[in-house]
């Protein structure tokens, strides 16, 4: 045995771990911290560690402390294996579009009515968006989408725990102060139904097409795709029904693409256009069957009152909007219950959640980082390394889905939103892949690297 390898073998000297075992036991530690903060990001446990009552009321931009600091000490760690990550200048420069949205809510602390609640928020905002690329930096796609799906099961095992545990906290009740119109309607460990329809279609789409790659065993498997479905159907959220059909559709969609030739994807690109552009000229038709389908009122459970009010308040400040956050909770809620007499929390639109806070110049901006994300997606489904090929359309289909379901919620440029996660994660992973597409979770462990 040669010297070299004699030294390979060597006992590591007393008091000292050997480097393998250090790395991975940071790989472990990285992905505890991965799975609870993206958890908590996506806004499990938010009524129960802030120790919110449903049957009391809040006030209007108030918060949990302990949840705020939280939230913040887990950004802050973020930030700082971020700094730690020898790739994430790289993906910095190839991935810069992703901070405007957060640029632009600082910028707007110099218009905002409450520029220290507006700080506040922006800070959070800019926090969700480097958790999300926190998880492409140290992930290549299949472990960014295993810890995804592992972690969106256990939200919803916990979600049907929870139901049955603790009812008032897993329903809404007609005791709640807030949405006691819900009554009956499951909500899991979130704060709200519509969350948990949203994260429970997206798990049921995600097991569905990656479910054989991340649970090896059927029974595991199946039985999370039934509490999925379950979940969907008790929470009662249109979005969640919508989900749940449209995104497991397009992933397939990209799936197939992805493997054809450039004359079949041509010929599949030209017969989906042929079909989707009739739908279009009965888009009105087919809405109205949609709503009495999933037994909605025609004007989208208030959504439709609400835009028109904020369409006529937002020419008041059509150019740069009344400020993150703080316009909205502080002069447009007030005014829009005047104008409606509801209260709502936020617009039900990301566009318009974007208009308000930004104006007509801060849309066009954030409209532009969604063509620029959904521009590189949208090429990496065509161009992804074989290895890759079955994942290629997971970061496109993200991408898709966020922009679908800001027309009907404000997930947008909303902090602590697992939508703004998706994108962040999303333009992360095709930056990087374009570099190296085997980089390994492990690169935050030197040590690991210096022992291979």
């Amino acid at each position: 045995m040669s010297s070299s390898v004699r030294e390979d073998v060597r006992p590591a000297p007393a008091g000292r771990m050997p480097a393998r075992s250090a790395s991975s036991s940071v790989h472990k530690i990285l992905i505890a911290f991965l799975a609870i903060g993206l958890l908590l990001e996506i806004g499990a446990f938010r009524m129960q560690l802030g120790g919110i009552d449903p049957s009391l009321s809040i006030e209007a931009g108030s918060g949990s402390t302990f949840v705020q600091v939280l939230m913040g000490l887990i950004n802050l760690a973020a930030a700082g294996l971020l700094l730690c990550s020898r790739q994430s200048s790289m993906m910095l420069r190839r991935a810069w579009p992703l901070f405007l949205m957060p640029a632009l809510a600082f910028a707007s602390m110099l218009w905002s009515p409450e520029p220290e609640f507006t700080f506040r928020k922006s800070v959070a905002f800019l926090g969700t968006v480097l958790f999300g690329f926190l998880i492409a930096t140290v992930m290549d796609s299949r472990d960014a989408v295993r810890l995804i799906v592992r972690a969106l099961s256990l939200a919803v095992l916990l979600s049907v725990a929870w139901v049955f545990l603790f009812p008032e906290y897993g329903t809404h009740n007609a005791t709640d102060y807030y949405q006691a119109v819900h009554a009956g309607a499951w909500r899991g460990i979130f704060s709200h139904r519509t969350v948990l329809g949203n994260m429970a279609a997206l798990t049921f789409a995600l097991l569905i097409c990656y479910g054989s790659s991340i649970w090896a065993s059927r029974v595991i498997r199946y039985t999370l795709i039934v509490l999925s479905i379950v979940c969907v159907i008790k929470a009662n959220s249109g979005g969640g029904f919508l989900t749940a059909a449209i995104v497991p559709v397009l992933i397939l969609f990209t799936q197939v693409l992805a493997g054809l030739s450039a004359r079949g994807r041509a010929l599949l690109l030209m017969t989906t256009v042929t079909i989707i552009l009739p739908l279009i000229l009965f888009s009105s038709d087919l809405l109205t069957l949609g709503l009495s389908v999933l037994h909605k009122q025609p004007n989208l459970t208030g959504r439709v009152p609400l835009w028109n009010a904020l369409l006529t308040l937002a020419h008041e400040q059509p150019f740069l909007g009344f400020g993150f956050a703080a316009g909205f909770a502080y002069e447009v809620q007030p005014r829009v219950f005047a104008l409606t007499g509801f209260q709502y929390a936020h617009c039900h639109n990301g566009y318009l959640e974007a208009l308000i806070a930004f104006g007509y110049i801060g849309l066009g901006i954030c409209l532009m980082v969604l063509m620029w994300l959904l521009s590189n997606t949208g090429k990496f489904v065509l161009a992804a390394p074989s290895h890759l090929r079955y994942l290629s359309g997971f970061p496109f289909v993200l991408v898709m889905y966020v922009a679908g379901i800001n027309c009907i919620e404000s997930l947008l440029v909303t902090e602590g939103t697992f939508t703004v996660t998706l994108l962040a994660l999303a333009g992360g992973l095709v930056a990087r892949t374009r570099k190296s597409p085997g980089i390994s979770i492990v690169a935050l462990a030197p040590a690991y690297d210096r022992a291979n």
